[in-house]
């Protein structure tokens, strides 16, 4: 291999074709067998591992080890593969085969180029010492792949050193990376609240303690807990995306059910919202002689990036792409990624990979017109492969 450059452009044209099969075949949560199998049959043909295994029926856990002696350090390199419950509009390209199911995340290219670093990174073992782990998940929509990584017995926590995954973002350009200090990404909690009142007629409204009543209060109170009880300079979201009540017109029912999300970007905030949701709903139930029960469930917790780690990447990042194309993302994403219960346990980075298409249009995630410009592809190769050189100790060209 002449360098690092050349052998990425030779597997491209394969890289994107692979991507365009899977994004038109995709598979939900659980169901990504096929998706696996493809990536599976690649790995096993291109890359030159030391160890491979699924983990449950639809992930893949393989290894790479160094040969140069010394006794190196473990990275991992993550990618997810699983797709969405959307209807992809019929206008885009690629585009979904499978009604009511889109790779509308970028999980299509997620898989695609970490196989192909892979395939690039077998070749030059003979250049660093240490391991390079993958893992190609599944079920990070629902956000349960990763802990099917974690409870595995096979893969050897205790020598993993670092992690790192590489994630599509259309407010990036392709060819442009971005990373920030501290929190990237939010925790992300759910909560029902049960206000418990007494219903009747509608016509006889004295007669009853109306829980829809208490229940539209709380809605509004609590997003005083972002206004007046979070500082300023922190972000918090509080925002009620369920409530259900009644069954008739001229019928006050005996409860109310609330339900909604909370993300936060540090644990102070994140434990004191929690808390306030409870007291608040509680208190607020009180006033209209009506009882709140609330059950608060701990989803992902915020992804925090050391600054060694972020240092690195923008060092990389500013090596092979280029100053200009290197950037720090001005705030926080309040979205929940499932890699964070890994990343809580070890030091490491959450790349933003620019997927927009130049002066083209923008493309919301999780909307049935999200698009993944293919170029983007090449890139995210690069830089996993310069992060891992970098962090390995050896140079790519």
């Amino acid at each position: 291999m002449s360098n690092v450059k050349e052998a990425i452009a030779d597997i491209t044209p394969e890289m994107i074709a692979i991507r365009t099969h899977i994004h038109e075949h995709p598979e939900l949560s659980l169901k990504e067998f096929d998706t696996c199998a493809l990536l599976e049959d690649y790995v096993k043909k291109n890359v030159k591992y030391d160890y491979l295994k699924r983990v449950g029926q639809t992930g893949l856990f393989f290894v790479l080890k160094g040969t140069k002696p010394g006794p190196g350090k473990t990275i991992v390199f993550r990618g997810d593969i699983d797709a969405l419950p959307i209807q992809e509009d019929e206008s885009m390209s690629p585009c979904s085969t499978v009604p009511g199911v889109m790779h509308a995340c970028g999980h299509d290219i997620h898989g695609t180029i970490n196989v192909g670093a892979a395939a690039i990174l077998s070749r030059i073992k003979d250049q660093f010492s240490g391991s390079i782990f993958f893992f190609i998940q599944p079920v990070e929509e629902t956000l349960a792949g990763a802990q099917l990584f974690l409870t595995d017995p096979a893969i050897p926590w205790n020598q993993i050193d670092a992690v790192a995954a590489l994630h599509v973002s259309a407010e990036l350009e392709v060819g442009k990376i971005g990373v920030r200090y501290g929190a990237i990404l939010a925790s992300a909690d759910e909560f029902t609240i049960t206000v418990c009142g007494k219903g009747g007629h509608g016509a006889h409204c004295h007669t009853v303690r109306d829980p829809i009543v208490a229940g539209a209060a709380m809605v509004s109170s609590l997003q005083t807990l972002v206004s007046r009880e979070t500082n300023p300079a922190n972000a918090v979201v509080v925002s009620i995306t369920q409530f259900h009540a009644g069954c008739a017109n001229n019928i006050i029912p005996d409860k109310a059910i609330l339900s909604g999300t909370v993300r936060t970007l540090n644990s102070e905030d994140r434990s004191r919202t929690e808390a306030s949701i409870k007291r608040m709903a509680s208190c607020v139930a009180e006033g209209f002689r009506c009882t709140a029960d609330v059950q608060y469930d701990h989803g992902v917790p915020p992804f925090i990036c050391e600054d060694e780690w972020v240092d690195r990447a923008l060092r990389v990042g500013r090596k092979i792409l280029g100053t200009d194309n290197t950037c720090i993302m001005p705030y926080a994403a309040m979205g929940g990624e499932d890699f964070a219960f890994i990343k809580e346990h070890k030091p490491g980075i959450f790349v933003r990979l620019g997927c927009r298409t130049p002066g083209g249009a923008y493309g919301s995630a999780h909307s049935s017109t999200f698009y993944a410009d293919p170029d983007c592809i090449p890139v995210g190769i690069y830089v996993i492969i310069g992060l891992a050189a970098d962090y390995l100790g050896f140079e790519v060209k």
